[in-house]
């Protein structure tokens, strides 16, 4: 059976297409002979993920990153959906979850399975849990944000303690603090001289000095000395005799303020005397006309007494 020359070359172009088709899988990480699980995965954030990124368990390969649609809801909110195929011949747990990490410095994103044990089993179509790792960069980045502001802050502090500093440290105020440390100088110097002098003071044996301190040890003990004596006193003092006094002076005056109230009231005589103003006059009277009478007696005692030596008496 004899080709045309046509036939043929629709032949091998078709082989080169197939062929074709069959590397560019190939090179995507894709077996045509081979049927794979297919996988969703929901992300706020892909991370930079592309398509036919890998997907591994445990370190391995086993499938890739088939689409990455967007997904707006009515609200404005963007989500992204991930679709990852994985070979048939692995099977775990639909409580696994899926992770977009970076492992390493210069590579791309990649997904990882973070498996998890127990029923029920992930299938064809399910939707798994997503998840994703910082990268290092990132990470450090996230670590130095805090130390970022707070370095930026104390620096801003350093700023305004510099520009303070300038304003203080001005022609006027450095004279001013040039003098204020010149007469600190000297007054140190002056505690000094004065600290010498009190030193050899106290070291020497003055003659006037011994005799002040000799003064003041001698004041001291007798002060000491009173002081005993009158804790001495004081402790033979009998306070019970002490209050017995002072109960029965307590008990004299209640008595001395009743006479006086008696007299004050008319009571007695002295109370009488006090309120009969008649009886007053009449006593200042008698006792005046009784000071005249003795006054008269003493003037002419004749007048009241006659004796005489022979019996007979004389007549004024």
């Amino acid at each position: 059976m004899k080709f045309s020359k046509e036939l043929k070359a629709g032949l091998i172009a078709l082989l080169a297409i197939v062929g074709f088709i069959i590397l560019f899988q190939f090179m995507k990480g894709k077996n045509l002979f081979t049927t794979d699980n297919v996988y969703y995965v929901k992300y706020d954030n892909v991370e930079g993920l592309a398509v036919s990124n890998p997907v591994s368990i445990n370190g391995l390969k086993v499938g890739q990153v088939g689409a990455i649609e967007p997904v707006t809801l009515p609200n404005g909110k963007i989500y992204f959906v991930v679709k990852i195929t994985i070979d048939d011949g692995f099977v775990f747990s639909k409580k696994s979850t899926v992770q977009i990490f970076e492992p390493g410095l210069m590579s791309g994103k990649e997904m990882r399975i973070q498996l998890a044990y127990g029923q029920p089993q992930a299938k064809d179509g399910d939707t798994l849990a997503g998840d994703f790792q910082l990268s290092m960069m990132n990470s450090i980045s996230s670590q130095l944000a805090p130390v970022k502001d707070q370095v930026q802050s104390v620096l801003k502090q350093v700023d305004s303690l510099a520009a303070n500093t300038n304003q203080l440290l001005n022609e006027k105020n450095r004279r001013e603090i040039s003098t204020l440390l010149t007469n600190l100088n000297r007054t140190v110097l002056s505690f000094e001289n004065t600290s010498k002098e009190t030193n050899a003071l106290l070291a020497s044996t003055n003659p006037r000095v011994e005799k002040v301190l000799d003064n003041a040890n001698l004041l001291t003990l007798s002060a000491k000395s009173t002081i005993d004596k009158f804790g001495t006193k004081a402790d033979e003092l009998d306070v019970k005799k002490l209050n017995n006094t002072i109960d029965k002076l307590s008990i004299t005056a209640d008595k001395l303020n009743g006479v006086i109230s008696g007299i004050q009231n008319g009571k007695g005589s002295l109370g009488k005397l006090m309120q009969d103003d008649q009886l007053y006059d009449n006593l200042n009277k008698t006792s005046a006309n009784l000071n005249s009478l003795i006054e008269d007696l003493k003037a002419n005692p004749k007048r009241y007494i006659n004796f005489s030596v022979f019996g007979k008496n004389t007549k004024d």
